[in-house]
């Protein structure tokens, strides 16, 4: 659940209680299928959803899944929202293991091209939850980071020097349809 909040998926509100909701487009199907038998049985079986860009007439799809509204995924909402936005916990760094670090590489990461650096894609939070993650990787994983911005928005950035220890950390959970997002 962590891994996944700090990623990609959403929680809303969904009459009394809360659902999780998981959307990735069709080169992640594979990862999307494992996520929502992770959540069994409180996942609904994922499906495809099709959107046709208007600007450019191009077809999108992408695999979906929800669970079902429950009163504990309304605690996490508490937890992860404030005023309807997605934020960071203050206490995030208790909340995390190799598991929810690799998940979030997973739901929104990618390793460099041009060196051994990992990307974190972090841009949906603020500068002060973005140096909460940063402090969160040096307590539970003793990784360095940096911010690196792309125009206006900012992600956290692992570098060359501890690439190693961070494939290491995440290695024996990643699917391997998405080994290529390791050394």
């Amino acid at each position: 659940m962590i891994g996944t909040l700090l990623g990609d998926a959403h929680l809303e509100l969904n009459g009394k209680y809360v659902r999780l909701r998981v959307d990735h487009y069709s080169p992640q199907k594979d990862y999307t299928f494992w996520m929502a038998s992770e959540f069994t049985p409180f996942s609904l079986p994922p499906r495809i959803i099709s959107r046709v860009d208007k600007r450019n007439g191009k077809t999108y799809t992408r695999w979906h899944f929800s669970t079902k509204s429950l009163p504990i995924l309304s605690e996490f909402r508490n937890m992860f929202y404030k005023e309807g936005k997605k934020i960071v916990p203050p206490n995030i760094s208790g909340m995390m293991d190799n598991l929810s670090l690799a998940i979030w590489y997973m739901d929104d990461g990618f390793r460099r091209r041009d060196s051994k650096g990992f990307y974190l894609c972090s841009s949906s939070f603020t500068h002060e939850e973005q140096s909460i993650l940063q402090r969160t990787l040096w307590e539970r994983f003793k990784l360095e980071s940096k911010i690196h911005h792309q125009r206006e928005l900012e992600r956290i950035f692992i570098p060359s020097a501890f690439s190693d220890r961070f494939n290491n950390l995440v290695k024996q959970f990643i699917l391997p349809t998405l080994s290529y997002k390791l050394l």
